[in-house]
């Protein structure tokens, strides 16, 4: 968790110029000295008198090569001295536990999206992660309620695995240090334990909508199954209102009222563009989604306009449990 106090942009990158300064001088300080010191001694070989008086030792030659020893030595000893501090100061200090941990940290990636059809990429800082959020859960307040409608349990229990509203992005954004709560990725690697090495790590980084939604209705089914809640083309529509008729769901059109979606709803959409987007609803105008591209480890956020614009939409459907 140290490492999350270290997401400041403006403090790391001082840091770890500083440090990577300090270690270039660890490296070089005494092969400069090495080579300042054969050339200085060299020349007082060759000139051990003083040019305008040569019954006297070459005195300002002898105060460079003393002046030159000093020097160097102070210069390589700082950066020792800097570890030395950083090392015994630790985790009391923001500033000691960043210097300490900033090999840890990436300053900026290359992260792929797609914008209308259009593959591309951008820069964004992160932290390097492995586990996404390493707490014990004890600041999430949500606990599942595995009673009632199965509509009900689905909400519940995308209410257990999102960070609530309000959450800091330091804690469900990946892009600002972020993950998926420990909840969701308990029950993610139960269900799913295939998904292992980097594609666990996505996961817990910030889960896509569709392992979100999938672990969701998973939970509240209590039932497994492997098909994707969110076709990837008009041809698998079809087949997923099957499999979700056969769960006990029934798929209508959306209209794009907020006021036509009950509390538990799975919808889905895809955009005229390209992408599309899985999520559930919690009723009173919030859902919980999860979002890779933009880094949510599942979050609980106000349905926006924008998401019910059924006008930018291919499809929209809704799938509600009759159970």
């Amino acid at each position: 968790m140290i490492l999350l106090q270290c997401n400041d942009y403006t403090i790391l990158p001082v840091i770890k110029v500083l440090k990577n300064i300090f270690l270039i001088i660890e490296i070089l300080a005494p092969v400069l000295a090495i080579v300042s010191l054969s050339i200085l001694m060299f020349r007082l070989m060759v000139n051990p008198q003083d040019p305008s008086d040569p019954r006297k030792d070459n005195t300002k030659l002898k105060n460079s090569v003393k002046n030159a020893v000093i020097s160097l030595v102070i210069i390589f000893l700082i950066p020792v001295f800097v570890n030395v501090v950083m090392g015994i100061l630790g985790e009391k200090f923001t500033v000691s536990s960043c210097w300490n941990n900033a090999d840890k940290i990436k300053l900026s990636s290359t992260t792929t999206y797609y914008d209308r059809g259009k593959k591309k990429t951008k820069i964004i800082n992160e932290k390097t992660f492995d586990e996404g959020y390493t707490g014990d859960g004890s600041d999430i307040a949500s606990s599942y309620v595995a009673s009632g409608p199965v509509a009900e349990r689905i909400a519940s229990a995308a209410e257990y695995y999102a960070w609530p509203e309000g959450t800091p992005k330091s804690k469900y954004c990946r892009f600002n240090g972020g993950g998926s709560t420990p909840q969701f990725m308990s029950d993610y690697r139960k269900y799913w334990p295939n998904f292992k090495n980097s594609s666990d790590k996505s996961v817990a980084a910030g889960t896509c909508c569709c392992h979100f939604a999938r672990t969701c209705v998973v939970k509240g089914l209590g039932k497994k199954f492997s098909f994707t809640l969110l076709p990837s083309n008009s041809s698998h529509d079809g087949s997923l209102k099957t499999n979700m008729e056969k769960l006990g769901f029934v798929r209508m059109a959306f209209d794009g009222k907020k006021s036509s979606l009950k509390r538990g709803d799975v919808l889905y959409y895809r955009n005229k563009g390209s992408g599309g987007h899985v999520w559930i609803y919690l009723g009173n105008g919030k859902a919980a989604e999860g979002s890779h591209n933009s880094g949510y480890g599942g979050r609980i956020t106000t349905v926006s306009n924008n998401k019910l614009n059924t006008g930018t939409k291919s499809v929209y459907y809704v799938f509600r449990s009759v159970k």
